[in-house]
């Protein structure tokens, strides 16, 4: 009996060691094969950062400095999908490659571009929106991440409880900073004082839920007096050189508030002004009000001589992102500020507490030449 159970320890210890030896061979396999998968990245990315500075043919890379911060712009390119954790994109016979965690935005131009579900899915993930554009450079569209923050219901169900008495203070705050910012720029552009000093008066008389509507008088005061008596504000694709820029400028700035508003789990639909029942972006377009400032000193700068939208045009509206701009005590990106800017509506109207809920300082932009 002794010897039989010696047999079989014998037996068992030596299946156990093969067993164990499998468990390693394919333990060392599976880590080699990380180990190149994460070389192959490696190379990726390193190439990739190589090349940013350099402005490849109908692909720009612009760059900023807060978290997420590439703005990658894409003009006639053949297809974009995903590569290790990185968009390839496919242009004249090149490929082009950059690190999904470095994107904040890709805006597409061109019609023959082909984008893989398997792109469009960790766009998702890494919380990357993708504007789409037509042939006449319009965006047309946005894409970006549903629910992708780990606290997406509850913060719809703050949503839902925030009161109409909530709603209408937050509005008065955003009107009060959009006002500022306009006034701001008229100054800075050494407009006529009286002008500046009816958007002074708007500005202070402004109700909860800006009942009397001072927001749209002085939009009105506003553009007549920075673009002149005959300008009209317009969205149609018939629209003159400013109005073109004005519409392409918000619309970037639209998708990248929609993305950090997206991040923060809110959803964009509720909004505490606008409420349009065909309107995805209701809350977006109510807290981007006071960066629109930024689109408008840049357009009256550059685009009051020109016949239209050129393609550098175009793509120093979407750098203005990366522009530098004073928020609260400190200067930080556009991309920055809308980030912290949106922390402090959250905190203002969670907890009431309008500390870290400021104004961007449109007279403080500075922008790369």
């Amino acid at each position: 009996m002794n010897s039989q159970n010696s047999i079989l320890r014998k037996k068992f210890k030596k299946e156990l060691q093969t067993l164990l030896q499998c468990i390693i061979i394919v333990s060392v396999r599976d880590a080699l094969h990380s180990y190149l998968n994460l070389a192959e990245a490696t190379k990726i990315r390193l190439h990739a950062e190589i090349n940013t500075l350099s402005s490849w043919q109908g692909v720009f890379v612009l760059e900023g400095s807060f978290m997420t911060w590439r703005i990658v712009h894409i003009c006639q390119s053949e297809k974009m999908r995903l590569k290790l954790d990185n968009l390839l994109i496919k242009k004249m016979g090149e490929e082009y490659t950059i690190p999904l965690s470095d994107i904040s935005i890709i805006v597409a131009e061109g019609g023959d571009t082909v984008v893989t579900l398997r792109l469009l899915s960790a766009l998702s993930k890494y919380n990357i929106a993708l504007i789409v554009c037509d042939n006449e450079h319009l965006q047309t569209g946005i894409y970006h991440s549903q629910n992708g923050h780990f606290r997406a219901y509850k913060r719809l169900q703050e949503q839902l409880l925030w009161t109409q008495e909530q709603k209408d203070k937050l509005w008065q705050i955003v009107t009060y900073f959009k006002i500022n910012n306009q006034q701001d720029v008229l100054a800075m552009f050494e407009k006529d004082l009286d002008c500046i000093q009816l958007l002074a008066d708007y500005k202070d008389h402004i109700e909860p839920g800006d009942k009397t509507n001072r927001e749209g008088h002085a939009a009105k005061v506003y553009f007549n007096e920075l673009f002149g008596k005959k300008f009209v504000r317009v969205t149609q694709q018939e629209a003159d050189v400013i109005n073109a820029g004005l519409n392409y400028g918000y619309a970037i700035m639209r998708a990248q508030m929609a993305r950090i508003v997206a991040g923060y789990g809110l959803n964009p639909l509720i909004g505490i002004f606008h409420k349009n029942e065909y309107n995805q972006f209701n809350l977006v377009d109510d807290l981007m009000e006071p960066f629109r400032q930024i689109i408008d000193v840049w357009v009256y700068r550059h685009l009051r001589e020109e016949d239209y939208l050129k393609y550098e045009f175009r793509l120093a509206l979407t750098d203005l992102l990366n522009a530098k701009i004073r928020y609260g005590k400190e200067n930080c990106t556009v991309t920055g500020a809308m980030d912290k800017y949106v922390k402090g509506f959250i905190k203002c109207i969670a907890d009431k507490d309008t500390t870290k809920f400021y104004c961007p300082i449109v007279s403080s932009l500075e922008w790369s030449k």
